[in-house]
């Protein structure tokens, strides 16, 4: 009897080894911004060795406001503020709501996203593109942030620019990244410039501008070519392909659920994966020692049905306890 007792405890905390991380990473997660992980996202977020950040919302506030208004005849300014407006009213992405802000919405038809170049339709009757310079036929501009050309009627009608702000602990998230052996890759539909500038100022070695979606999903497979684990960061439509590609999605409506996209809680993540994996390996081995205590005892003849329960009970604690410590100190990320 005293042996069924300590063998159901030991199955028992052999069980509860293997899930309690999972619900203490849950709980310290939900604490650290981390909404949602699926079951079997731990363990793939703890071997992300490349996490790939779309620039929105990762190392930047993603809080996206219009910062010039230039029309080239300054009698235009209404209208370069109105149609421009009106038109991205019907598009997705922050980039498009800061532009959107500028007017209310307004008659759209025939609207079209044109992949890396910009978008499209009639406003009021009137054709309208709102993208990049070149795109348009108007001349590149140097502004510090995102710069669109306004077209109306097929005429150029002037300059919009858009801006955020580099998150204030961006750098220190990205050391911790890959101090941990992890590689940031930022992508950006931004020009190089731009993409550099920002690049630098939040440590990051390897950067991709001007990449569409389609080129996204590319540099996903090629890492993983390369044998990396990767995660995919974003909270962009257009880049569900890429996600579905990678490893790990962060931010895409079937993958892991954040408060929002701050490359710090990208680290958390990585960092209780890990402590879920260390969790797991540990508490089995653990909880074993009151049960093979207790086996030889009641070898010996030692052994009562109060000590084989106590040695059960022990093995429960003991699982419990190596299961959680790795989870609780993943504060500290490390490499697995």
């Amino acid at each position: 009897m005293e042996m069924f007792v300590l063998v159901a405890g030991a199955v028992a905390a052999y069980v509860l080894g293997l899930g309690f991380p999972r619900v203490v990473a849950g709980w310290s997660g939900r604490r650290r911004g981390i909404e949602s992980v699926p079951r079997s996202s731990w363990a793939v977020a703890a071997r992300v060795d490349t996490v790939v950040l779309d620039r929105w919302g990762t190392v930047t506030t993603g809080r996206l406001m219009v910062t010039t208004v230039d029309p080239l005849d300054p009698d235009h300014l209404r209208n370069l503020r109105w149609f421009a407006g009106a038109l991205e009213h019907e598009a997705e992405g922050p980039l498009a709501r800061a532009v959107a802000r500028l007017s209310p919405r307004g008659r759209v038809t025939d609207f079209c996203v044109v992949p890396g170049s910009g978008v499209r339709g009639s406003v009021d009757r009137h054709p309208v593109r709102v993208g990049r310079p070149s795109w348009l036929g108007m001349a590149d501009r140097t502004d510090r942030g995102t710069v669109l050309g306004v077209e109306l009627d097929g005429r150029p009608l002037g300059y919009l620019v858009v801006g955020d702000e580099p998150r204030k602990d961006a750098g220190a998230s990205v050391l911790r990244l890959t101090s941990a052996g992890v590689t940031p890759v930022l992508v950006s539909d931004d020009g190089s410039r731009e993409t550099e500038e920002l690049a630098e100022t939040c440590g990051i070695e390897r950067w991709h501008p001007e990449i569409a979606a389609e080129k996204r999903e590319r540099l996903v497979a090629e890492l993983q070519e390369q044998g990396r684990v990767v995660a995919f960061v974003s909270s962009r439509p257009e880049d569900a392909e890429a996600q579905a590609v990678a490893d790990l999605a962060v931010g895409g409506s079937s993958g892991v659920r954040l408060t929002d996209l701050d490359v710090r809680r990208v680290a958390e993540l990585i960092s209780l994966g890990r402590g879920v994996v260390l969790g797991r390996r540990w508490a089995g081995p653990v909880a074993l020692v009151p049960a093979v205590a207790g086996a030889a005892l009641a070898i010996l003849g030692a052994g009562s049905i109060p000590l084989a329960a106590g040695c059960a009970l022990l093995c429960l604690v003991t699982a419990a306890v190596a299961a959680a410590i790795p989870v609780a100190r993943s504060g500290n990320l490390s490499r697995a």
